[in-house]
């Protein structure tokens, strides 16, 4: 069938253009789905980038989790040991104070005492007796109270610390003796000098160092009152004196 177009030729192109136009392919679609594709794998290199930042990330914290108890641990058996130390130390420690205690530096010998005796008795005194007694007291070693000081002051947590003691030892000495002479002055003078003559005494020992027979005694000699005695029909004073040693201890 002939088909005859009666358009002018202006309306003729102006309608074949636009058929040109409704039949020509599309280009923009590749450039979206590249866009598309590029997109997806720029999200997934990203996500896969932070996946693996947090699981090295985790590795990292649990690593340093299992440093940090090991540590700990290794703090608390160190803390253990050293707790231990300390409670040899503070048991060697009152030990060793107890035993100076029994032995201690400034312990007099009484066989140097006896010996110098023998040089201080002034002529008209006789000794008639020696007497030495012993008294022990227990006192708390200085160990022990700073132990229990600083368990109270850390707010007295836990058993509080035992005390521990130590023998502090104190000897008397009582030298009893008359005094013969004819005048009751003479005989209380010759007590009064045998008294001073103690006080006084002293002599060069080993090494050249000067001994005193007073070392270690208190300072004051108790005298008890005297009385008047007789012997072999003469009239005599009998007396009594005291002499008190300074307690014997471990220096603290």
């Amino acid at each position: 069938m002939i088909k005859i177009n009666l358009l002018p030729p202006e309306m003729m192109k102006t309608k074949r253009d636009r058929s040109r136009v409704a039949t020509a392919p599309s280009s923009a679609a590749p450039l979206v789905a590249i866009t598309l594709i590029i997109a997806y794998l720029a999200v997934g290199a990203f996500a896969y980038w932070v996946y693996d930042a947090k699981r090295t990330k985790d590795k990292e914290v649990k690593g340093l989790i299992q440093k940090r108890d090991s540590l700990k641990k290794e703090i608390q058996n160190k803390q253990q040991k050293f707790k231990e130390l300390m409670e040899l130390k503070t048991l060697v420690t009152n030990q060793l104070e107890i035993l100076n205690a029994l032995d201690p530096p400034n312990r007099l010998y009484w066989s140097e005492k006896l010996n110098m005796l023998a040089d201080i008795v002034p002529k008209g005194v006789y000794l008639t007796n020696i007497n030495v007694s012993e008294q022990i007291a227990e006192i708390e070693t200085e160990a022990s109270r700073q132990r229990r000081t600083t368990w109270v002051q850390s707010g007295s947590k836990g058993p509080a610390p035992p005390v521990i003691k130590k023998p502090v030892i104190t000897q008397t000495l009582s030298i009893s003796g008359i005094t013969w002479a004819d005048e009751p002055e003479q005989r209380l003078q010759l007590i009064i000098r045998f008294n001073d003559a103690m006080k006084n005494y002293s002599y060069v020992g080993p090494n050249n160092q000067e001994r005193h027979f007073m070392d270690n005694f208190e300072t004051l000699i108790r005298i008890d009152p005297t009385y008047v005695d007789s012997v072999a029909a003469r009239a005599i004073n009998r007396f009594r004196l005291i002499l008190k040693t300074k307690p014997f201890t471990s220096n603290e």
